[in-house]
């Protein structure tokens, strides 16, 4: 298909230049400029990188997916062949793939598995400043390949709401590419007052207020799927009566669904989506957004040991990237459910994740790459040495590390793309015989909690030593659909717990090899937790007490 013009194709020429002569540059460009899909395809006409792979980092998996076909579709490629992508659990790319996109974790995974990159000239960092941690960590680990070994590499740094100038000095003080030109404007309106109705109710009327303003579809920005499918309901009514297609969009969404959202329909539609929908991808049609003004990010939860999700205010960067989905292809408007008032408090950007998350992961994946002094590695921002420590402390509690530096268990573990301490209740369900429900065990605790209410230690459940084996229990019954208590249960966050024990047994079963003999499976399974948890045993100092 024939591209159209975009604003990013003014600066294209001064970006190419600027990568012929320097090792990196950073490109900041508003959103809606083309960036994400017009960059990659130029440096590989530009022969930038002599010929070698181009592989860009996406943060998202719908974006990854997203980009990767808007390429093909523009150069008139083959998805997969000439251009491809790979996120978790899904690749669609080839030997002469000469674009990959990928998600973060994937790129650390490249880096371990070829710690030159020598099948890659260029690597592009999109959207860097919604600083993830994988991100963080695969920036400083090229930006090391690109300074020690490979002076060849070329790196990329994106985004439309980044400051310049600290990755510019951190990648050499290279040079910075602007594109000023947004596509087309956006009149951001505000409430009067605070609205106290319960979300789904704002969001209804906020829906109804700008389907009057415009005549292009609606994008509403909710933080999670209980809030998307919840907005759903209270939208029903509204779009009976219009003929509104409404539709949700989330990570975890089924891809051949997301595909139906980002074409247009012969309908209006409202897409209902989490903060997937706020860099890097078009949804055709939207000239409108209604923005809850609330995300859930991620933050380290002492009680799980694991990062949690928690709900808190956007930032101002992160509403002016909501907003600009509006302008992508025609004038727009933008409904803020807060004041003007309360705009001015919000922080300016987000809290980067390597100052709020666990650093465990990050640290075993340094440490397998040949790292050897966590806290003299170049981050491109130093995390808290006290964070660093507890890392280090906790690799050695589940024996990925010892006093020679990463065990061969440690070495297995890297390869996991999951937390370690998941990784290793895998690594023992799989050694006692019981990789199955190990693997359903470490779902339930890593992904999304699908009881909202503990379940009940009788009735349709059995009642075991742990309540984690009454959870794994009632999920199992779930399955078999003789489940009787589902007031206690949410059905799809307990059907995705199913699918990742799938793809978990799976990578377990092809990483791990051969399954050790079939152990007692109560013991096995609690064995595998306390593998997993070893900084939390702890011994009764009397019966029956507390202490």
């Amino acid at each position: 298909m024939s591209a159209s013009p975009l604003p990013i194709d003014d600066v294209l020429p001064a970006l190419l230049a600027a990568l012929s002569a320097h090792p990196a540059a950073v490109l900041i460009a508003p959103t809606g400029a083309g960036k994400t899909t017009r960059v990659p395809p130029a440096l590989l006409a530009a022969g930038v990188g002599d010929g070698k792979r181009i592989v860009m980092l996406e943060p998202r998996r719908i974006a990854a997916r997203a980009a990767a076909r808007r390429m093909a579709e523009e150069g008139g490629w083959a998805l997969g062949r000439e251009v491809g992508y790979q996120v978790r659990f899904e690749r669609k790319a080839g030997p002469d793939t000469k674009i990959l996109v990928v998600t973060e974790g994937i790129l650390v995974t490249l880096l371990q598995a070829d710690p030159f990159l020598e099948d890659v000239g260029v690597v592009v960092f999109d959207e860097l400043h919604e600083r993830n941690l994988q991100t963080d960590l695969s920036l400083a680990m090229a930006r090391r390949v690109q300074r020690e070994v490979r002076p060849d590499l070329k790196l990329l740094a994106m985004s439309a709401t980044l400051d310049p100038g600290p990755v510019a000095a951190f990648l050499g003080d290279c040079p910075t590419i602007e594109s000023r030109g947004r596509l087309h404007p956006v009149d951001v309106l505000y409430l009067e007052r605070p609205d106290d109705r319960p979300l789904p109710g704002q969001i209804a009327a906020g829906v109804r207020r700008v389907l009057a303003a415009t005549p292009g579809d609606v994008l509403a920005f909710l933080p999670g799927v209980g809030e998307i499918q919840r907005s759903a309901e209270a939208l029903s009514g509204l779009a009976a009566e219009q003929d509104l297609a409404v539709l949700p969009l989330y990570g975890d969404l089924p891809a051949e669904r997301q595909d139906e959202v980002l074409r247009p329909l012969s309908r209006r539609k409202v897409v209902l989506a989490t903060n997937v929908a706020e860099t890097s991808i078009t949804i055709d049609g939207v000239t409108a957004v209604v923005d809850s003004g609330l995300v859930r990010r991620l933050r380290f939860d002492p009680a799980t040991g694991l990062d949690r999700l928690e709900l808190g205010r956007v930032s101002r960067a992160s509403a002016d990237q909501r907003a600009g989905r509006a302008g992508r292809q025609a004038p727009g408007v933008c409904l803020r459910l807060w004041p003007a008032w309360e705009h001015a408090a919000l922080p300016e950007r987000e809290t980067p994740e390597i100052a709020r998350v666990d650093l465990t992961g990050p640290a075993l994946q340094l440490l397998s790459w040949g790292e050897r002094d966590l806290a003299a590695f170049g981050w491109f921002e130093a995390p808290d040495p006290a964070a660093l420590e507890s890392a280090a402390r906790l690799l050695a509690q589940l024996g990925a590390t010892d006093s020679h530096g990463v065990t061969a268990l440690g070495r297995t573990l890297a390869r996991l793309p999951v937390h370690p301490r998941i990784g290793r209740l895998l690594a023992e369900g799989h050694r006692l015989g019981h990789g199955r429900e190990a693997a359903l065990l470490a779902a339930l605790l890593a992904e999304r909690d699908p009881f909202p209410r503990a379940p009940r230690r009788e009735g349709p459940l059995r009642s075991s030593r742990s309540d984690l084996l009454d959870r794994l229990d009632a999920l199992k019954s779930f399955e078999r659909r003789d489940f009787a208590d589902e007031t206690r249960l949410n059905p799809g966050a307990a059907r995705f717990v199913l699918r990742a024990r799938d793809q978990l047994a799976e990578i377990a079963r092809r990483e791990l090899g051969g399954s050790g003999a079939g152990a007692d499976r109560e013991d096995a399974l609690l064995r595998a937790l306390l593998a997993a948890y070893p900084d939390r045993l702890a011994r009764r100092r009397e019966p029956r007490s507390s202490r």
